[in-house]
Order: C-alpha cells, then sequence, then structure tokens
C-alpha cells in the first residue's frame, strides 16, 4: 500500500445494514419474521441506531461526513438477501451528505458469490482486482505496471458452488 504525509488510505471492509426500517419487511418475506428480527435487534428504536443511512442524517455529524475517505459500495444484482436497491439508496444518501462514494453493481451476483464462490473458483476475480485498484491508486509504479492481480488457483469444483449457491440462505 502506497502512502505519503499527504495522503492516507483507509480501507475498510463491512456489511452493511443501510437502512434497516425498509428492511424488515424484505427480512420478514424471507423467513426472519418482524418479531424475531424486532427481539435480536431489541426493538425497533434500535434499528435507527444501527442503520448507517439514517446515521448519517443526523445533524450532529453532518460537518463530519465530507472528511470520510472515498466510500466504496460493492453489490450483486441477484442478491435476495439484502436487494441492491439499498446500495443504491444509500449510495445517494451518502452523496447527499457530501461523501465521496462510487457503487459498484456486480451483475447477476447474489451475496455470497462476491464474497465466497468468486474467490474459491479461482481465475480473475473483479471485486479483488478493484480493490487493489483503490489500494494502488495513488501508487505511480503500481498503475504503470497495472494493478489486476494474476488469476489466482481454483480451491472447489464448479458443481460444490453451485451447489452452495442454491442451498445457501443469502
Amino acid at each position: 500500500m502506497y502512502m505519503s504525509k499527504d495522503h492516507l488510505l483507509t480501507l475498510s471492509i463491512q456489511v452493511c445494514r443501510y437502512n434497516l426500517l425498509e428492511l424488515v419487511d424484505h427480512f420478514h418475506n424471507r423467513g426472519l419474521y418482524r418479531s424475531i428480527f424486532l427481539s435480536i435487534m431489541e426493538g425497533e428504536e434500535s434499528l435507527k441506531i444501527f442503520s448507517p443511512e439514517i446515521k448519517i442524517q443526523d445533524p450532529c455529524i453532518k460537518e463530519s461526513i465530507p472528511l470520510l475517505p472515498p466510500i466504496y459500495l460493492y453489490h450483486g444484482t441477484a442478491d435476495y438477501s439484502i436487494p441492491s436497491v439499498a446500495s443504491e439508496r444509500f449510495a445517494e444518501a451518502l452523496k447527499k451528505a457530501g461523501a465521496s462514494v462510487e457503487l459498484i453493481l456486480y451483475d447477476g451476483k447474489t451475496h455470497t458469490d462476491l464474497f465466497l464462490q468468486d474467490p474459491l473458483r479461482g481465475g480473475k476475480d473483479d471485486l479483488f482486482d478493484h480493490v487493489v485498484s483503490v489500494i494502488h491508486s495513488n501508487d505511480k509504479d503500481a498503475v504503470a505496471k497495472g494493478t489486476t492481480a494474476a488469476p489466482r488457483r481454483r480451491f472447489v469444483p464448479e458443481i460444490l458452488l453451485q451447489m452452495a449457491r442454491k442451498i445457501s440462505p443469502f
């Protein structure tokens, strides 16, 4: 990773919950029933506390939002656990609040494809390549050499990956 006294790159990978108030019905329809979900979350009021899309609207933090490092959101369009529209709304809310944000949607990818099946599949990994390019974006030598990683070896036969994709609750 390239860092100089003038540049600090912060890379944080998180699974965001975006706006939990808007996802309660979606979770309920997928089998995580409202009463169970609200019990886990310790009530409906907690949903606001754990929803970044709502938190960034807090006037107390308004001036700090533009100071955040660039934010990259990665989401598969075939994600049925959390619909990709949740990332689209979160990206718009971040932009409106003054954050620098880029939303990258992966066509046909599910909730677990990006971080589980694709890395196990080996070969070229678009998400990995994008993260590497972000990390090296201010490293002129790395950019000159190209920031994509070499293809990786396969860890699991394709039939097992397809089976995992079909039976995954996510």
